[in-house]
């Protein structure tokens, strides 16, 4: 059973490409999402953020590598997931939480609330016949 998510928040490091065994792109990121909260004396400050894993697939992978960069503001819809694998010096089965975004399902884009962006449409690719 997975879990559908949004958030909007900010890229925690560049977006690096990788490719599947399969040789599909895919870019594994982390994203900071920061809420602001009124403490006793009534001031807004900065509550710690809360980082996410994020795993983008196929076509939105490439153009998110292309289009940003570290700090940038992005918005993710997907699909949250928990992957696991055995630690490779106890064995021990280790878990983490992922939001995947590909092209069955999930979107991901930038965030227009403090910036501002020029759409530029990207070719799509070639139907398999």
């Amino acid at each position: 059973m997975s879990t559908t998510v949004t958030f909007a928040g900010n890229l925690a490091e560049a977006p690096e490409l990788l490719y599947t065994r399969e040789n599909k792109p895919f870019v594994s990121c982390r994203v900071l999402v920061n809420r602001r909260v009124q403490n006793d004396e009534g001031e807004w400050v900065n509550d710690e953020p809360t980082a996410h894993n994020v795993k983008i697939f196929g076509s939105a992978a490439t153009h998110v590598h292309d289009s940003c960069g570290s700090g940038d503001p992005i918005v993710v819809h997907g699909l949250e997931r928990t992957e696991s694998w055995p630690d490779k010096e106890t064995g021990e089965k280790r878990t983490k939480d992922v939001v995947i975004v590909d092209n069955r399902f999930g979107e991901v884009g930038v965030s227009l609330k403090y910036v501002s962006a020029r759409i530029e449409r990207a070719a799509r690719p070639a139907r398999a016949s």
